[in-house]
């Protein structure tokens, strides 16, 4: 018996077909006698194999030949919609005319419906359906995500790529820093841009894991270049922009991607499925991490069933490190301080170690764990002494303290278990004293681990 979400699914399908069909009737093919059919309905089998496509070709002559030539050409449109739609099977296509076409009443209310629906459109419209339409009419995309990014905002962004590179979207993958060493493996991190061009202009900007406009990457056009401005988020701590903003409670944008894929019918490859997989498996600390959920999982299934390699993207997510960081290690851990309690922990990093060891700043992502994994610490920090810009403090807490408090208090933000700040006119010395009061005020407030 077909579940609920079966029967979703079904629907979604159809309603797939039946837009690929009135773009291939109008755009793709040549017969003029086509011109007059008008797909009025599809029904798909529940296996998903066979579709009834009902027409309608009012003003035609010959209703007969339009289902002659509607017929003759659908081994042509079972090819592009197998092409174009991310279904295990193309359904093979059965096209029967709609007689209650015939009644003018039944023509009339599909007119009327049809008027309606434009005029509702934008504000009944869900959000990911809106999303749909905007990529679909867009000319020119641009993808972004934040500055310093990590796994997720990578894995995302190489995901998102994919899917437009599927849909044979022109589109620009936008990362100014640059895809960091460990995440390099990914496939298509090779294709990044690094830099626009005072002259790029876009019809749709998709701005992803990013909460915030102090975290927009360097050179992130201005409104008159990047057209209709889509964010997809999941931090549950923010500040508002954006035209159009898909927020959700998820362990990891690529989540999100994932579920979007799905509801859309969009297509999906390995290279996407190892992206997004990337991303999941990044913020969720290898599915260890409280944001870990049982939707978080499911989707990873999926993933691993569309083509991702769990094994090949943990080795080289949490197996592959550089020499250069593996000392930086060794240097961070010496300045490892646990309060009294036992309940903070804080490290920090500065330039001359960094020198010392041949490490680069991301070679310290990750490090902050340590400090964290100890017995007792229920929130650890980690200070890195920036040249000029003041003191970037990365927070991680277990469980049920939420640091994105913690982050707050200093003008910064995140997730309720990894959020940061910057520090400005402050000695380290004096930083780490002045978060760790705080800290321990937090931890003070939330009574003693359980």
């Amino acid at each position: 018996m077909a579940t609920r979400g079966d029967n979703r699914r079904i629907v979604r399908v159809g309603e797939a077909i039946r837009e690929a069909l009135a773009h291939l009737l109008v755009k793709e093919t040549n017969d003029p006698l086509l011109a007059w059919a008008t797909i009025t309905d599809v029904n798909v089998s529940a296996d998903l194999r066979h579709a009834r496509v009902y027409f309608a070709a009012t003003g035609a002559d010959d209703m007969a030949a339009v289902e002659r030539h509607l017929t003759r050409a659908a081994p042509f449109f079972q090819r592009e919609l197998g092409a174009r739609l991310n279904l295990r099977y193309t359904p093979r296509l059965v096209f029967l005319r709609d007689v209650s076409f015939d009644q003018g009443e039944r023509v009339d209310r599909l007119i009327q419906e049809i008027e309606e629906d434009k005029i509702k459109m934008n504000e009944n419209m869900s959000l990911p359906r809106r999303f749909d339409g905007l990529v679909h009419q867009a000319e020119r995309i641009l993808v972004a995500t934040h500055r310093n990014p990590d796994g997720d905002a990578i894995g995302s962004l190489l995901g998102m790529s994919h899917m437009l590179k599927l849909m044979g979207k022109d589109h620009v993958a936008y990362c100014p820093d640059g895809i960091p060493k460990v995440l390099s493996f990914l496939p298509g991190s090779d294709s990044i841009a690094t830099e626009l061009t005072a002259t790029d202009a876009f019809d749709l900007t998709i701005l992803l894991d990013t909460a915030d406009g102090t975290l927009l990457p360097d050179g992130f056009p201005e409104a008159e270049a990047r057209g209709t401005w889509v964010v997809i988020d999941h931090h549950m701590a923010y500040k508002e922009m954006g035209d159009v903003i898909i927020r959700k409670n998820a362990s990891a944008v690529g989540e999100i991607l994932f579920n979007l894929c799905e509801e859309l019918v969009w297509p999906i490859d390995a290279h996407v499925a190892t992206c997004l997989y990337a991303s999941i498996v990044s913020d969720t600390g290898s599915f260890r991490y409280s944001s870990t959920s049982s939707a978080a999982l499911r989707t990873a299934a999926k993933l691993l069933d569309a083509g991702a390699k769990p094994w090949i993207i943990a080795s080289q997510l949490f197996e592959s490190y550089s020499i250069a960081r593996q000392r930086l290690l060794a240097e961070v851990l010496q300045t490892l301080e646990v309060s009294k309690g036992g309940r903070y922990a804080q490290m920090h990093a500065t330039s001359q170690m960094f020198e010392k060891t041949g490490a680069s700043k991301e070679d310290l992502d990750g490090l902050i764990n340590f400090g964290r994994a100890i017995d007792g610490v229920e929130i650890a920090a980690m200070f890195r002494v920036k040249a000029s810009d003041g003191i970037k403090v990365s927070f991680r807490s277990k469980g049920r303290i939420d640091v994105s408090h913690l982050a707050a208090r200093f003008d910064g933000g995140g997730h309720r278990n990894a959020a940061g700040c910057t520090l400005k006119g402050l000695s380290l010395e004096q930083a780490r004293e002045t978060v760790k009061r705080e800290a321990e005020a937090l931890l003070a407030s939330n009574g003693a681990s359980k």
